[in-house]
């Protein structure tokens, strides 16, 4: 359910509404500064009108989520690759019975009946409708609309708000409240390699100049990779062959309007990959009204899902890929909408997804889905590569550490999950950096200065974050001949987190870092407590990639290629590991930390941004490219050899 911006507007109403006080109440989340992009209206609220409220209830357990988690995926664990099932899982962080209790009997002294709530399937919400009034009462606050400057959108929020201080422990956050929209963003930038100008962003695309003659016919070889990357170069590069067995499974993360098209994956096979047979194609899993779109075409919608999955398809052959399209072509979808697909346990179909920054299905817009949103339908495969991110200030701390624990709780299900890092080197999501210490308030410029901007969910502790490198200029591509961090384009993202603690998995590696390349930068420019989670953790082959897009060939840049080259990589060891009658690998972390020796380490060139040369890269783990890039045979025998 959405409320009606224009029934808020619509007046002042009288108020007969009385609330008990509690004796005591905290302040549970406050905003401290404004975000640049939204303005308070100075208009009138018409306090009778029903909006609707969410309140996420404490998990159970979560404190242990991540000894949880080391249990079945430190490679020194004895229950490694033990993975748990997902009912398994439901029960284990499930919000206790006193924390349900505790929130509805607050809800009823304060007026709120209780045939006015209704507990999520997972048990994880509480959702009811209440007057403008009721909502000000019942979180001790003030509402009013803010209207985003850049579009118009105008939403109901507050500066603040409170709870009593003995509920407090049993609530994580509530909605509406202080958040405003993010929206998911895609990783990636190209080149195009003929005369004809695609229809792109200019902020994502080196267009050719209007005298541009055609290019003569290129011909893909092992010597120009440092100019086209091809799937031979990428299986060059990290030592590993075509897969044979197609005995595990690989899911890719697409959003709607973002759609491949078949034509397209045909001309790259014909061009880059002959052995596969044109019309080979992903399977398909449409979620909440998702559709593979082709009525209109151009590189925003088709570059994307076209790079993805020609890389994926091409480098896990014979091995069939699984397309994750999510949302409709009105309302679109979040990593939550998606995390609802894959978890049952997740799913807020009794009402929890925040309608701030996830969509809301049954969709009430004309045109929209209007069936039940998936609630735990989709099998997860055994990795996810997912190319898309936020700004980690675009978005609350306890919603980005409330999804954050989804990961977790999918690691301990055996499932890989893997995020590109971004592509604006130590900057957000088209270049801007924050202008508050430690991003506080997601206040941004134009990125020319200021703080570094960390990426979510890149940031976050349970997924393997994957950065780029590049094939350095003029030289031969070979397994034992390293790369460079990526400088053509783009620049990988890379830092440390603002909101996530270090793990413990990564500690001794950060540390080593900062003991011997501690960089000048002070704690104005980036969190340099030295006790946060830095990202990414791994790299791949960023520039250059050779993408059929909307019947041509492009050169395509970023870390959205690095991210399923990453995973396709996974998905060839867990085949080997199901040949052997062994578990996939589940969550990645602790044992590539526990091996570095597995990678390429990459000690040349950096990510610069925020008007600075951002981090370098340097021997050992950095915050630009991670442990290095992958020796298949070396990773291959790091997990063939745990149980």
């Amino acid at each position: 359910m959405k409320f009606s911006t224009l029934a808020v507007l619509s007046g002042l109403a009288a108020s007969t509404f009385a609330t008990p006080t509690p004796p005591t109440h905290v302040v549970h989340e406050k905003r401290e500064h404004q975000l640049n992009k939204w303005s308070r209206r100075s208009v009138k609220l018409n306090r009778d009108a029903v909006i609707p409220m969410s309140i996420g209830l404490t998990q159970s357990n979560l404190d242990q989520g991540y000894e949880f988690l080391m249990d079945v995926s430190h490679p020194e664990s004895q229950n490694y690759g033990k993975h748990w099932s997902m009912q398994k899982i439901k029960e284990t962080f499930a919000p206790s019975p006193a924390t349900i209790e505790a929130v509805k009997s607050w809800l009823i002294e304060s007026g709120i009946e209780q045939e006015r709530h209704k507990l999520s399937n997972s048990l994880s919400w509480i959702r009811f409708n209440v007057t403008v009034e009721e909502a000000e009462s019942l979180l001790k606050t003030e509402y009013s609309i803010y209207e985003n400057t850049n579009t118009g959108k105008e939403h109901l929020a507050c500066e603040d708000y409170s709870v009593p201080a003995h509920i407090q422990e049993h609530i994580d956050f509530i909605t509406p409240t202080i958040h405003f929209d993010a929206t998911v963003k895609k990783e990636k930038k190209t080149r195009d390699l003929q005369t004809r100008a695609m229809k792109v962003k200019p902020t994502k695309l080196i267009m050719p100049g209007p005298d541009t003659v055609p290019q003569p016919e290129v011909k893909y070889t092992l010597a120009n990779c440092y100019e086209y990357i091809t799937p031979d170069c990428l299986r060059a590069l990290y030592n590993f062959t075509n897969g044979t067995l197609a005995q595990s499974s690989y899911g890719i993360v697409e959003y709607t309007p973002q759609a491949y098209l078949q034509s397209d994956l045909n001309l790259f096979y014909s061009n880059l990959q002959r052995q596969i047979a044109s019309g080979t194609a992903p399977t398909i899993d449409l979620i909440d009204g998702a559709t593979v779109q082709t009525s209109t075409q151009s590189f925003d919608d088709n570059g994307e899902s076209d790079l993805d999955l020609q890389y994926a398809i091409a480098l896990v052959y014979p091995q069939k890929v699984t397309l994750y399209q999510t949302g409709d072509a009105v309302e679109g979808a979040s990593f939550n909408n998606l995390l609802d697909a894959l978890d049952a346990s997740y799913c807020t179909s009794g009402g929890g997804d925040n309608p701030t920054y996830d969509a809301i299905y049954p969709d009430t817009a004309s045109g929209g889905y209007k069936g039940a949103e998936n609630c735990g339908t989709i099998t997860p495969a055994s990795v996810i590569s997912t190319s898309y991110g936020y700004n980690e200030a675009d978005l609350p701390a306890a919603y980005e550490v409330r999804q954050c624990n989804e990961y977790m709780k999918l690691g301990l299900a055996g499932t890989s999950v893997l995020y590109s890092s971004g592509d604006y080197g130590v900057a957000g999501n088209g270049g801007e950096c924050c202008t508050a210490a430690k991003c506080v308030g997601g206040t941004y410029n134009s990125g020319s200065s200021g703080t570094f901007n960390p990426a979510f969910p890149a940031t976050c502790p349970y997924i393997t974050s994957v950065g780029a490198t590049q094939v350095k200029p003029n030289t031969a591509v070979t397994a034992t001949n390293p790369e460079e961090a990526c400088e053509t384009v783009i620049y990988s993202g890379g830092g440390f987190s603002n909101v996530f603690a270090i793990p413990s998995y990564q500690a001794s590696a950060v540390a080593t870092y900062f003991s011997a390349h501690k960089p000048t930068y002070t704690a104005t420019q980036y969190n340099n407590s030295q006790t946060v989670r830095g990202y990414p953790d791994v790299a791949a082959n960023g520039a250059n990639y050779v993408v059929a897009v909307d019947g041509s060939l492009s050169l395509v840049y970023g870390t959205s290629a690095s991210s399923p080259v990453f995973g396709s990589i996974i998905t060839l060891i867990n085949e080997q590991r199901v040949a052997a009658g062994k578990a996939a690998v589940g969550f990645l972390n602790p044992t590539l930390y526990a091996n570095p020796s597995a990678f390429t380490d990459i000690i040349s060139g950096g990510n610069q941004g925020c008007g600075t040369n951002g981090f370098t890269a340097v021997a050992g783990w950095d915050p630009v490219t991670g442990l290095g890039t992958p020796n298949y045979p070396k990773l291959l025998a790091v997990f063939l050899a745990l149980s």
